[in-house]
């Protein structure tokens, strides 16, 4: 089963610099699997896009790692589940989701469901033809396909 993929890698989590994982594959029971790990599940989109309609989009690139950081530290559990992460890929942010995300790893542990494919080297986003098309094939993070 899936769920027990994730789990021995949670084992893990302490051994190494980068505690993220990135679940690819079937998303839709993230929350399904959140829940039956007790790890709280948040919706980035949600959370993001709430923080960042009070300031003027030209500071968006510059605030996104401080909300992120100001949102998981209100959580005092020790692994969060990020989930509807696609926000992170939108240009306006100016950011690279997979090093944003590694870098708050250091301080949180984090499972992250990732909404486009893993092809075996290389996390991937929409397509080519997209604007917010991410391909990243230098990641410290672990994958976990379900």
């Amino acid at each position: 089963m899936s769920i027990h993929l994730i789990e021995s890698e949670l084992q893990l989590f302490d051994t190494r610099w980068y505690k993220i994982i990135y679940v690819c594959g079937s998303v839709n029971h993230e929350k399904q699997y959140s829940s039956a790990l007790n790890i709280p599940y948040i919706n980035i989109n949600l959370r993001l896009s709430e923080k960042l309609q009070n300031i003027p989009k030209s500071n968006y690139p510059l605030q996104v790692g401080d909300m992120l950081n100001e949102t998981f530290s209100q959580y005092h559990d020790s692994i969060l589940w990020l989930g509807n992460i696609e926000i992170l890929f939108d240009k306006q942010l100016q950011q690279h989701p997979v090093r944003l995300l590694e870098h708050l790893s250091k301080r949180f542990k984090l499972i992250v469901s990732w909404p486009g494919e893993f092809d075996g080297k290389a996390l991937i986003y929409a397509t080519p033809e997209h604007p917010e098309y991410f391909k990243c094939s230098e990641l410290e993070g672990k994958i976990v396909i379900v």
